[in-house]
């Protein structure tokens, strides 16, 4: 008897097991639990048995493809439920998720960025005659912005020297420290020296690329990362102008050894934009008019992160002059973020001709979009320095979402950035 007990268990999990392995369950465990998508999307899902919907809106509507699947397409923002049961017993849910679509240009043009810091930016101290620095000895730090001094306003390393030769007794200073304003009195010992004992820079400058021109709302994302200064590490805040560049020669990259873009640009011609926010995600602004030389006519859908996959895509970008050109490239990872992140993806160069003339991903590129099924997917952001021919690259949807900031706000990479002059003080 109980070895007939056995025998029936025994049968009946190896019935279970091979179940599992039959179309019906197999389809089953492929339904998706949740779809994102955009307006107007259609996508096909492995569904099963009578269709019901929990929205009493038109979010999505449904339409048998055959017996064991049907297509989902999406009309209105929202979400809903799309349910059902197999064989009549067995319940099944999905949740949609529908976003309004997003259209822009993409870019992929070499661009001028200058961003003038709101307030001078201390990158060193220097030692006076007497051995000393005023502002050391005042603990000021790394990183401090300028904003006023003596009630005055600072907006550049020149309204600094000038407060200087007001030749006070003391100078009563406001510095930003990351997120906090600190009150700072510097003192000299020499009442005839009027000196800080400061190094500091007013602004940024360099070579990037343009990634998207949103011509609905005449903005635009370039970067796809935030600009640091130079010294210091940290962010820098401020607001500046976008410029048209050329790029003038390269310096292919080798592992240990990443290359880069040469490229020149005039901040006396007329911007192309004006640069509102620098954010890690790159930097925004508002620009009147469609770039030129537009790689691709017309407007892309802007990928959701969920439609971003392993495989082949094409950057591009500018590598002789201001001819924008698209390179062969593959997607070789991908992270599934729900929210902003920076690293979104893995990307790799495969174009023969790029990996000949640059070495694969070169500082420059910042910025260069990548398609991917018709798709703005990316953007390019950084370079393995052990491999050039690979580098990471944040979704297209978290640079959108920026372009949406209301106001001007302020807040190792592929970016080919100067060290502008600094100012002694």
């Amino acid at each position: 008897m109980a070895g007939r007990l056995r025998t029936i268990r025994f049968v009946g999990l190896l019935a279970i097991a091979v179940s599992c392995f039959t179309p019906a369950v197999q389809k089953m465990a492929s339904t998706p639990t949740q779809v994102s998508m955009v307006t107007g999307d259609t996508v096909a899902l492995p569904m099963a048995g009578t269709l019901t919907s929990t929205s009493s809106s038109s979010i999505a509507s449904t339409d048998r493809a055959s017996s064991s699947s049907c297509t989902v397409t999406s009309t209105n923002p929202g979400d809903t439920d799309i349910s059902g049961k197999r064989f009549g017993i067995i319940p099944w849910k999905t949740h949609v998720h529908v976003e309004p679509a997003a259209r822009v240009m993409i870019g992929g043009q070499a661009v001028g960025i200058r961003i003038q810091s709101t307030g001078p930016v201390v990158v060193g101290f220097r030692r006076l005659t007497d051995g000393s620095s005023p502002c050391a000895n005042a603990h000021m730090q790394l990183g401090d912005r300028i904003i006023s001094v003596n009630n005055r306003r600072i907006e550049t390393a020149s309204d600094l020297q000038a407060a200087l030769r007001a030749r006070a007794q003391a100078l009563h200073m406001t510095v930003v420290r990351g997120n906090t304003t600190k009150q700072v009195t510097v003192s000299f010992k020499d009442a005839s020296v009027h000196q800080l004992g400061l190094y500091v820079r007013d602004r940024t400058v360099g070579v990037g690329t343009l990634t998207f021109y949103d011509p609905t709302h005449h903005t635009f994302g370039a970067l796809g990362h935030i600009i640091t200064d130079a010294d210091t590490g940290q962010p820098v805040v401020g607001a500046g102008g976008l410029y048209q560049a050329s790029i003038t020669g390269l310096q292919p990259g080798a592992a240990g050894a990443p290359g880069e873009k040469r490229g020149t640009f005039s901040s006396a011609s007329t911007p192309l934009g004006h640069i509102d926010v620098n954010t890690p995600y790159g930097v925004f602004g508002s620009m009147l008019r469609p770039p030129v030389r537009t790689p691709v006519p017309g407007l892309m859908d802007v990928a959701l992160p969920e439609q971003v996959h392993e495989g082949p895509a094409t950057m591009y970008t500018v590598v002789h002059g201001t001819r924008v050109e698209g390179f062969d490239v593959r997607i070789d990872n991908v992270a599934r973020q729900s929210n902003p992140a920076t690293k979104s993806m893995i990307v790799r160069v495969t174009d023969p001709r790029l990996l000949s003339e640059t070495g694969g991903i070169i500082q420059g590129m910042s910025g260069s979009p990548l398609v991917q099924d018709h798709r703005l997917i990316g953007a390019v952001t950084h370079v393995f320095v052990s491999d050039p021919t690979r580098g990471y690259a944040v979704y297209a949807m978290w640079m959108f979402r920026q372009t949406r900031l209301s106001g001007r706000q302020q807040v190792p990479s592929t970016a080919s950035f100067l060290h502008p002059q600094r100012y002694a003080v």
